[in-house]
């Protein structure tokens, strides 16, 4: 008998998830058990690979931290314990970026196992309004006739340093692709362009200020509770799709998500998130590992045990499923647009702790009233310290 043992994140629709796809794999694999330990949001978002390795086989991970794993060896590259074939099929699988997002240095370091981006969320009956916006140019009035206390954005340090990212993507002007192994095209190695920063600042103080105050403590969970009716605020802008949401549960109402606002000149995605499944380096059943791997991320499960457990799954044939869609009230179908377009953070060793560090320096300046051009000109300087190092 083999156990293997994953860490995931602390939330239903992580550990009911991987529950689910666990219980089907161990059925069909019964020489296979898989115990799984969840650790809070904040921790996934920011806590260093290097200290998990030793405890764990399977490891859930957000893209931004393959460089480090690959650095630290916390990681083991998929293609030494997978056939390269198998995982070249895999490559036009997922929803938007979601697999290029785990390539690094010519090799993959995790399979998604979950897709997310930003995206609009309202209150099941504000949902059907048509003054509701799409554009952002029509977000600072609708917040404004809506009331403070009724709308909220998440920007704790992480998700306000998240949102202005996805700001600067839809107030570029350029309209080539994306380069999914650079990261935005408005970002390169003297950081983010300018022009683009100091716009994205400019709207991101606007519709704060719009917000409730408390928003600048809350995060994506805390902002989809309030919406559901634990709270006052009916409406947000921009926040993390989770699909959980958009589910019926007794005593909370429904949450209903739409693409994120465009500048009105293309469509435009936003910071891609979501959960890959990658390997530990100092894991004893590799092979065993990457066995679950290809199960949980296949479309068959991600489609069934996966997403019906409430699930988020990263497959894009789950996204376009209609039994999926109708189980969630169309969150795929109406939010695919933006999960398409969305771009990839940079992944190159050392990113990790230039996001833990730039998001509080953002939060405290933007707090202390600094202009956009001492912002983007402060955030700036610290990626070249990452570039030059």
């Amino acid at each position: 008998m083999i156990t293997l043992r994953g860490l995931t994140w602390e939330h239903p629709r992580a550990i009911d998830s991987i529950h689910a796809a666990s219980a089907a794999y161990s059925e069909r694999n019964p020489s296979v058990a898989l115990e799984w330990t969840s650790r809070p949001l904040r921790e996934f978002e920011s806590s260093p690979l290097e200290d998990l390795t030793s405890r764990y086989d399977i490891l859930s991970i957000d893209h931004p931290f393959v460089g480090d794993g690959a650095a630290t060896g916390s990681l083991t590259a998929l293609g030494a314990v997978i056939d390269r074939a198998t995982l070249a099929k895999r490559a036009d699988a997922y929803a938007g970026r979601s697999y290029q997002s785990y390539e690094w240095d010519g090799e993959l370091w995790a399979l998604p196992v979950d897709a997310a981006c930003m995206v609009a969320a309202a209150r099941a009956e504000l949902a059907s309004s048509p003054d509701l916006p799409e554009r952002w140019d029509q977000v600072v009035p609708f917040l404004r006739d809506l009331g403070r206390e009724r709308a909220v954005i998440a920007a704790n340090p992480t998700h306000l340093y998240g949102t202005y990212l996805s700001m600067c993507e839809a107030l570029h002007t350029g309209d080539d692709p994306a380069d999914p192994s650079r990261g935005p095209r408005w970002w390169d190695e003297s950081g983010v362009d300018a022009a683009v920063a100091n716009d994205a600042l400019d709207l991101l103080r606007e519709v704060v200020d719009a917000c409730a105050p408390r928003s600048l403590a809350l995060d994506p969970v805390q902002v989809l509770d309030e919406i559901a009716g634990a709270g006052e605020a009916l409406y947000t802008p921009l926040v993390f799709g989770y699909s959980t949401y958009a589910l019926r549960r007794g005593g909370r109402s429904l949450v209903t998500f739409r693409d994120a606002p465009t500048a009105g000149r293309r469509p435009t995605g936003t910071l891609s998130g979501g959960v890959g499944l990658g390997i530990s380096g100092r894991s004893e059943h590799q092979r065993e590992a990457a066995e679950f791997l290809l199960f949980a991320t296949s479309d068959e499960v991600q489609r069934g045990a996966y997403a019906l457990a409430g699930g988020q799954p990263a497959s894009t044939v789950a996204w376009q499923d209609d039994r999926v869609n109708e189980h969630f009230h169309g969150f795929f179908r109406d939010t695919w647009s933006t999960m398409t377009h969305s771009f990839v953070r940079p992944r190159r060793a050392g990113y990790p702790r230039y996001q833990r560090e730039a998001s509080h320096i953002l939060h405290e300046m933007f707090r202390r009233g600094d202009t956009s051009q001492t912002i983007s000109s402060a955030l700036n300087r610290m990626w070249r310290d990452v570039e030059s190092g």
